[in-house]
């Protein structure tokens, strides 16, 4: 099976030399590689990504036209693409000074600056979630309802993976705990849907939230599918976040139902990863230990 076009180090450059006029010297190295980016940054201070597969190809498309409408609208800096090419796919831009809000780095942050960090975090999730979704009919729409179905559809087949034999019974307790607290909450906004720490960038001084990347699995659902990357950050920050996006928007966030939908990714997660892989057994060990 043929690799993915930028795969490697030595074929993003090849790739990026070629496409790019000023590119011919560009020196780059790998940044991460993500479940559905290969990153890279050059010599020259920039970005560059390669998707992994032609339906996250198909995001970057959506993702470009997305940037463009929301530029200077989010109260933070967003990727200004300065090379988008179609073939092989790959964009490039300048990288966002600060840093990668991993959950290490955050967990080094003071109480102060983690306090900063949820209420930055949480303005830039009412500004995003209050943008009118009529402008954004090239997304997808309910994605989080199709992860449901198929969850329903595998739970005994995924329930099989687990040699505890607990994931199966975790699927249908958890899918019957959304169904319960779901209603009130189906109001849709454009999400951003891939709030982890890797795509977040924080001043390192403050704890201020300064930029946020890859929008790429951007869709218009349930305002909940945000949150759940914040609660995986610690409580503390869920509550600054919460706290104030519900004074900006207007919404009320039921932390419950955060709980439940980060718990159903887990299983979805689980659900994708590799048979007898070191990333199911790293799923698996997450689901055993959230709450």
């Amino acid at each position: 099976m043929k690799e993915p076009a930028g795969s490697t180090t030595e074929d993003a450059q090849s790739i990026l030399r070629a496409a790019v006029a000023d590119a011919s010297e560009t020196e780059i190295w790998p940044v991460s590689a993500t479940t559905s980016n290969f990153v890279y940054q050059t010599s020259d201070g920039s970005i560059v990504r390669f998707p992994h597969n032609d339906w996250v190809s198909d995001g970057f498309f959506r993702e470009r036209k997305l940037l463009n409408q929301l530029d200077g609208r989010l109260g933070v800096s967003i990727p200004q693409i300065s090379h988008f090419n179609e073939g092989p796919v790959f964009m490039t831009y300048k990288a966002i000074e600060g840093m990668v809000a991993s959950r290490d780095v955050v967990s080094t942050l003071n109480s102060e600056c983690r306090e900063r960090f949820g209420v930055s975090l949480g303005a830039f999730m009412a500004r995003l979630h209050g943008e009118p979704i009529d402008q954004f009919d090239f997304l997808p729409r309910d994605y989080g309802e199709e992860l449901l179905r198929q969850l329903r559809q595998n739970a005994a087949e995924i329930g099989k993976r687990d040699p505890e034999g607990r994931v199966g019974g975790l699927i249908v307790e958890t899918l019957e705990a959304w169904d319960e607290v779901r209603n009130g909450n189906d109001n849709l906004v454009l999400l951003h849907q891939d709030l982890h720490g890797q795509n977040l960038i924080c001043n390192p001084e403050t704890g201020n939230l300064v930029g946020v990347l890859d929008f790429t699995l951007a869709w218009i659902g349930n305002p909940l599918w945000d949150f759940p990357e914040v609660y995986r950050c610690g409580a503390d920050i869920l509550e600054h976040t919460v706290a104030i996006y519900t004074e900006m928007s207007g919404r009320k966030i039921n932390t419950e139902a955060v709980k439940i939908i980060s718990r159903l990714q887990l299983l979805r997660s689980f659900d994708r990863a590799p048979l007898d892989s070191a990333r199911e057994a790293q799923v698996l060990e997450r689901i055993r230990a959230h709450p």
